[in-house]
């Protein structure tokens, strides 16, 4: 679920209910910005389909969203990502 409150917001994963969804969007320039987004959804299997379907969406309509112009700072998420994971095995 994610929480917001005056000073920050959490997402506690764990019961399905985030819905996490990756894609771009391209600049005029040509260049390319990753996004990941995520928003609340009814609890459902972790890893099933969520509530984002593919096409384009609004970032603004969405509670927390990461961007990223550089591959290598993706890199620096899973990194750290895999070594929470690390921790729970």
């Amino acid at each position: 679920m994610i929480k917001k409150n005056k000073e920050h917001t959490r997402l506690e994963f764990g019961n399905g209910d985030i819905c996490v969804a990756g894609g771009y969007t391209e600049h005029e320039n040509n260049k390319i910005t990753g996004f990941v987004l995520f928003t609340n959804q009814d609890p459902r299997e972790i890893g099933s389909k969520g509530v984002v379907k593919a096409g384009e969406v609004n970032l603004e309509d969405y509670p927390v969203v990461m961007t990223f112009s550089k591959k290598e700072s993706i890199d620096v998420v899973i990194k750290q990502l895999e070594k929470a994971k690390s921790f729970m095995e």
